[in-house]
């Protein structure tokens, strides 16, 4: 349910057709800060347009303020008629790139003889690159080969002996080493995978098939004999994988592989980059797309294959307008396309595996790693019993194994899903807590900038040295990051050397590929991270694996938590132990007993399976049900809750009978980015046609009750 200009943005780039481009004015050129009624970010949004000149694109604007809650306070600041914004079509911003490149020109013949020794080696050299397919030649290339200086081609330009032509020029991405690798021999699993996938392929109907492979079984191997099949027969591919850091690791495999059959596509790429990238697709110069969630769309010219890897992680589902399940539009692509599509993980959502085992969906197992490398040993570190003894970040088994491995020469990956330096700060005179002004969040400390931010709007201010309350000084933060881990890990560990990998230090383009290039090469000992760490890396030096904590998702109000718990730790384990030497897992908890846990020792997706599905049948959950989730925003907490209330009331008349509604309440995450939230839950039978019954509650509503109406069918959190 979005806008058509948010699907067709989908589908292609913004940046390629005519765009809506928003402007904004001040209402009257007098019109101050001092009218902004006490808000410090609408009264910050005025003087930003003032210092525009009074008038700027919604965008520049939005870059300029920088303010963390902009929505909510420029939409306020129209309602009171202080802003005036138009809308109007503009030309795209990107088109096709070219230079100016040289060719021989008409009169080339009639100068014979009537040209300087430095004219006659340009003339001499075009026409060689012309018999060797080079024609048109840029003129760095052309001046180099013919030793002859600019003035020299100047003149024979304007003698019409040489002919200038605009050729278009590709924006590569930035260029990743292609993994130059044969084709191996495979094993009897991949084999037996390739084999069955081979015959789907050559069939050209719609099959969806599940990869279910342990970690490091060699599942990407499969992707690729499927994928030399699929261009054999003449179609394209798609592949993709949960995240934009994974593209780089992925892109070198494959144009080692296919070459520059390969085109990369992610919201990471420059406009230019992605327009051209996106041109070579929809031409056919390139018949293989990599990329993120968004890929999806590529234009690929009859597509025969698409290939969803690590199919379990939430980042499939795409969770801002227009909201779509990754996997969804795969399989109705392939469906349209009469196209294979490969699911592939070591730790299937429980829809997928669900969906396997009831036949929907052919299982391929690959149950051993190469070689038949064992699996790395987990054990769990009781924190209960360490923090009767001492209280430390790190427990004494994690810590004896850190040293052991360093000693070794060998590599180690520290795991926390939780960036920052603190999950808060308090003062232990008054109880203060900073938090956000515009979420319902406490703000995290954040050492390498000596402030505190907001994870969700990203509103930041400096770190306080005393209470803000009471002018207290003992203001501390509490609970652990990246940065404390980090930290540690460099005071106990001095001789190692460490690098992180979070959202906060990939920020800058490229600095992620920088980061596990340094760890490959061994510049690096220690890698702390969070769940970037845990996804599809492969690093053959690193035997051990930490988990600084395991209860920050198991104590997730969400139904899914054990399942992501499980998935989490059975991913990160897969780190260690790649390479010649056995890896290990050292797991760090409060809850030892929990069943998530217990399974991720033994990594035992289908004990774990068998006792999630029950619970899940027991409790209605999916994949024994479907949720659709309806958030109601507003600046003003009454006035969401109205219009929830009101779009309860709408699903409770429109639905059948066995669909149940469920609210309104506020919303886990109650505010954000300074709106209220509410929302209204519906869950409904597997069959129930989920987003008709929504959209016909919605259709009986006024105008100004469906403004600001979120609704997310299928959602992966309700927060």
């Amino acid at each position: 349910m979005c806008s058509l200009p948010d699907a067709v943005r989908c589908v292609a780039p913004a940046a390629m057709g005519a765009r809506v481009c928003t402007t904004v004015r001040l209402a009257r050129p007098d019109v101050g800060p001092d009218e902004a009624g006490g808000s410090l970010v609408q009264a910050h949004i005025l003087a930003t347009l003032q210092s525009l000149g009074g008038c700027a694109e919604l965008d520049a604007l939005k870059a300029a303020a920088r303010a963390s809650a902009f929505s909510a306070s420029f939409s306020a600041l129209l309602r009171k008629g202080l802003l005036v914004e138009t809308r109007a079509v503009a030309r795209p911003r990107v088109t096709a790139r070219s230079v100016r490149a040289y060719r021989l020109g008409a009169a080339t013949g009639s100068l014979a003889g009537r040209v300087t020794p430095a004219g006659q080696r340009i003339l001499d050299a075009l026409a060689e690159m012309e018999r060797q397919g080079e024609s048109p030649a840029l003129p760095e290339q052309l001046l180099t080969r013919a030793q002859a200086s600019p003035g020299a081609l100047k003149t024979l330009v304007e003698k019409g002996a040489v002919e200038p032509v605009q050729v278009p020029v590709r924006r590569a991405p930035t260029a990743v080493p292609a993994v130059l690798t044969r084709p191996p021999v495979l094993t009897a699993a991949q084999a037996q995978a390739a084999c069955r996938l081979a015959r789907a392929i050559a069939a050209r109907r719609f099959h969806a098939a599940l990869l279910f492979g342990v970690t490091a079984s060699g599942k990407t191997e499969v992707y690729l004999d499927a994928i030399a099949r699929t261009l054999e027969a003449g179609r394209g591919a798609i592949v993709l994988v949960p995240e934009i850091a994974l593209t780089t690791q992925v892109v070198g495999i494959f144009t080692g592989r296919f070459g520059d059959a390969v085109a990369v596509l992610h919201s990471r790429l420059s406009e230019g980059e992605r327009h051209d990238e996106w041109r070579r697709l929809q031409r056919g110069e390139a018949r293989i797309a990599v990329g993120a969630r968004s890929a999806v769309f590529a234009p690929v010219p009859d597509p025969g294959l698409f290939v969803i890897d690590e199919e379990h992680e939430a980042s499939y589902k795409q969770e801002s307008s227009p909201r779509y399940s990754t996997r969804d539009v795969a399989a109705h692509r392939a469906h349209q396309a009469g196209a294979t599509l490969v699911l592939g993980s070591a730790t299937p959502s429980l829809e997928t595996f669900f969906a396997a085992s009831s036949g929907h969906l052919e299982l391929l197992p690959m149950p051993s790693r190469i070689d038949d490398r064992p699996l790395p040993t987990v054990s769990l570190v009781d924190m209960r019993q360490e923090f009767k003894e001492r209280r430390a970040l790190f427990s004494r088994p994690l810590a004896d194994r850190i040293a052991q491995r360093l000693e070794r020469g060998q590599q180690v990956i520290l795991f926390l899903n939780r960036r920052g330096y603190s999950q808060f700060v308090l003062c232990r005179d008054c109880g203060y807590v900073a938090r956000c002004p515009h979420c319902a969040v406490s703000l995290a400390y954040h050492h390498q900038w000596s402030s505190l931010r907001c994870h969700h709007c990203d509103y930041g201010r400096p770190a306080p040295a005393v209470c803000p309350s009471c002018a207290g000084t003992r203001i501390r933060g509490f609970g652990v990051g990246t940065e404390k881990v980090e930290e540690e890990a460099a005071r106990l560990f001095p001789q190692a050397r460490l690098a992180r990998l979070d959202r906060d230090t990939t920020a800058r383009k490229g600095a992620h590929e920088g980061i596990l290039r340094r760890f490959r090469e061994g510049e690096t000992q220690i890698l702390v991270g969070t769940q970037m760490v845990a996804k599809g890396l492969d690093f053959p030096n690193v035997t051990l694996v930490g988990v600084v904590s395991a209860d920050t998702s198991i104590n997730m109000p969400d139904f899914r938590a054990a399942e992501r718990t499980f998935q989490l730790l059975t991913q990160v384990a897969g780190r260690a132990g790649r390479g010649e030497h056995p890896g290990e897992v050292v797991v760090q908890t409060f809850s030892p007993e929990h069943y998530s846990l217990q399974m991720a020792l033994s990594q035992d997706y289908p004990g774990f399976y068998a006792r999630e599905i029950q619970f899940r049948e027991e409790l209605g959950y999916p994949p024994f049900s479907r949720f659709a989730n309806i958030v109601c925003v507003d600046e003003e907490s009454r006035e969401a809750r109205r219009k929830a209330q009101v779009v309860a009331e709408a699903c409770r008349r429109c639905a059948p009978r066995e669909v149940e509604v469920i609210g309104p309440a506020p919303a886990p995450l109650s505010r954000l980015k300074g709106l209220y939230r509410f929302h209204v839950v519906l869950r409904a039978p597997v069959d129930a046609p989920l987003s008709e019954i929504v959209r016909g509650a919605l259709a009986t509503l006024a105008a100004e009750d469906r403004r600001r109406t979120v609704v997310d069918i299928d959602p992966m959190s309700m927060a």
